[in-house]
């Protein structure tokens, strides 16, 4: 069946990139998204919005974070996985 949909443009070029990556057709992709979240065990709304206090984590001389996103914490470790790779060779 075709439709329509409206998604936002961020949204859209991350997902066409991830389904050219995958070697994937854009429909493919949607398709296989939408069977995933279809079948996954349904859950307590409460407890899909309750955040969750750990990790805690301190910034460099800044505040306790209490949150991260995923990307924020991705971003952390390859900056550190490259200082780490600076110091291995002596630069």
């Amino acid at each position: 069946m075709k439709t329509t949909l409206e998604i936002p443009d961020p949204l859209f070029k991350q997902v066409k990139a991830r389904a050219a990556l995958d070697g994937l057709k854009l429909k493919d992709l949607v398709s296989s998204a939408l069977s995933a979240y279809l079948t996954k065990p349904k859950t307590n709304a409460a407890e899909e919005t309750k955040p969750c206090p750990f990790p805690l984590v301190r910034g460099k001389g800044g505040p306790l974070m209490k949150q991260m996103s995923n990307e924020t914490i991705a971003k952390l470790e390859e900056e550190e996985d490259i200082e780490r790779h600076r110091r291995s060779v002596g630069r």
